[in-house]
């Protein structure tokens, strides 16, 4: 296993020997590391900590903090990583919290989350999702997946961001931004679909035209929304994408970001 001789890991920590560890990094008691995985220099690990196979993870990390809540006592909580990921320069990733039922931080598979991105106690992070510079998630927020996040995002705590929406660079929510979506702004307003991530993940023309349609009814309707819900229900059955945003809505518990040109 080649790590570094200044590096410190405590003996009931689990780190697989193909994995690199890097200069005056510290991986402590309850952190769990697959096989093929790097961690740069400097960073800490803090357990219980489960980190899948072939994540890369940079200079500097704080991985595993506890919880920055005040109501923290020390409890036992996790952060639970998949694989694949990368995790930048200074990038803070915390353990869940005494708050919810299963008391972890969760990161799915794939993401890519650049320097100084924070994410906070008890999120769910989906895969594929890629968070520029500085993206900041407080605790308990949900990203569902392949979302892009702009440098400089802040997502209050609480609020979930629906698959494969993107969120330009500075922006501000305290709200759910909806799935398939572009948003931008202090506040944030959605502008429309997320045409350029709908075709690279795959979705085909039809499925992305029908889309259009249901987001004309949805945001610009001027109609209530339960009624715009049962609506979509019924005139839009054979979009999966459409019965996604009618259970994203229905579940909001924060409220939901509408279009900046809504009725």
């Amino acid at each position: 296993m080649p790590v570094h001789p200044t590096a410190i890991i405590d003996s009931n920590a689990q780190v697989h020997e193909s994995c690199e560890v890097g200069p005056y990094c510290v991986i402590g008691a309850g952190v769990v590391i697959g096989k093929d995985s790097r961690v740069g220099p400097h960073t800490v690990i803090e357990g219980p900590t489960t980190i899948g196979e072939s994540n890369r993870i940079s200079n500097h990390c704080s991985i595993g903090a506890p919880p920055q809540d005040l109501g923290y006592k020390g409890e036992p909580t996790k952060l639970v990583i998949g694989d694949r990921n990368f995790i930048g320069d200074y990038v803070q990733l915390s353990r869940g919290s005494n708050k919810t039922e299963h008391k972890t931080t969760t990161i799915g598979d794939d993401n890519f989350l650049m320097a100084y991105c924070h994410v906070g106690h008890d999120c769910e992070i989906g895969n594929r999702v890629i968070a520029a510079n500085a993206v900041q998630l407080a605790g308990h927020v949900t990203v569902e997946d392949r979302v892009v996040f702009g440098g400089l995002v802040a997502i209050h705590q609480f609020a979930r961001v629906g698959k494969l929406a993107m969120i330009s660079g500075g922006s501000v929510t305290s709200l759910d931004v909806p799935p398939f979506t572009k948003a931008f702004g202090y506040g944030c307003a959605v502008h429309g679909l997320n045409a350029v991530g709908l075709e690279r993940a795959g979705i085909d023309r039809a499925a992305i035209k029908r889309l259009r349609e249901a987001y004309k009814v949805l945001f610009r309707s001027g109609t209530p929304l339960e009624q715009v819900l049962a609506r979509l229900e019924t005139e839009f059955s054979d979009s999966a994408e459409a019965q996604h945003w009618v259970k994203f809505f229905r579940e909001s518990k924060r409220g939901v970001v509408r279009d900046r040109d809504a009725k």
